[in-house]
């Protein structure tokens, strides 16, 4: 015989439950309880083999009851019996000690199925949860191809941008070498180019030179000239003065 505690807040839920158990002779309701503590006082009395365990209850929920339990109470089992089917609400109940997580929708067929089930020390989970799951896993494992194939698809780029990046470098190095040999071709010109008419140029220079010193002496000639021009009329002038003072 397999006895059963109900922890569930609604009244409603309780009765349905406990009218799904009571036509199977190897089970036995033993209480009610409605809220995670009362749940931990009435196991400690009842000692019962499996709890099906709601999850939102005031004073104390699910998942923290279920800790409880199954640190202090090695013989009971808990399964979930919840609406809660998102993945935070699965793992924290399996991290929590739970045997086995069952959404309320289950009809009283899977509903025994799954205290017989968890009562031999075999974890359930619900046939919708399973589907739910499964559906994730082979998505998954489409993504994982996918991602496969794109990481295929990256080394083969990635080849392709060395080789790139390879042609590249070469061809830097090649333009580089050729720019220098080209500079060094156009320094040696310019260099045989000065040498071959460095005479030329330096006569030119020597020309350019001493045409600066006869102009600069033409320069100072005809300013003495000017001076001299400048006295020469001035003592006219002055002269001319003297004379016109002279006469009565």
């Amino acid at each position: 015989m397999i006895d059963v505690l109900i922890v569930d807040d609604q009244n409603t839920v309780r009765n349905i439950l406990g009218s799904y158990l009571e036509g199977e002779s190897n089970i036995r309701v033993v209480g009610f309880a409605v809220n995670g503590q009362e749940a931990i006082d009435q196991i400690s009395v009842l000692q019962p083999d499996v709890v099906l365990m709601d999850l939102e209850m005031p004073t104390m929920e699910g998942l923290t009851a279920t800790k409880i339990i199954a640190d202090r109470f090695v013989t009971t089992k808990v399964l979930i019996l919840t609406v809660n089917d998102n993945d935070y609400h699965l793992n924290q109940a399996l991290q929590n000690g739970a045997k086995g997580y069952l959404l309320k929708t289950a009809s009283a067929d899977e509903l025994i199925n799954a205290i017989f089930q968890v009562n031999r020390g075999y974890f359930h989970l619900g046939l919708e949860l399973v589907e739910k799951y499964l559906h994730k896993i082979l998505k998954l494992e489409s993504d994982a191809d996918e991602v496969s194939q794109l990481q295929e698809k990256l080394k083969v780029q990635s080849k392709t941008l060395e080789k790139i990046d390879h042609q590249f470098s070469t061809i830097k190095i090649d333009l580089e070498q050729k720019i220098v040999k080209e500079v060094e071709r156009s320094l040696d010109r310019h260099k045989a180019f000065l040498v071959d008419n460095s005479p030329n140029i330096e006569f030119r220079v020597d020309s350019v030179d001493h045409r600066l010193k006869k102009l600069e002496k033409n320069v100072y000639y005809i300013s003495k000239l000017q001076a001299v021009g400048f006295l020469i009329v001035l003592a006219i002038a002055t002269f001319s003065i003297v004379v016109n003072l002279s006469i009565p």
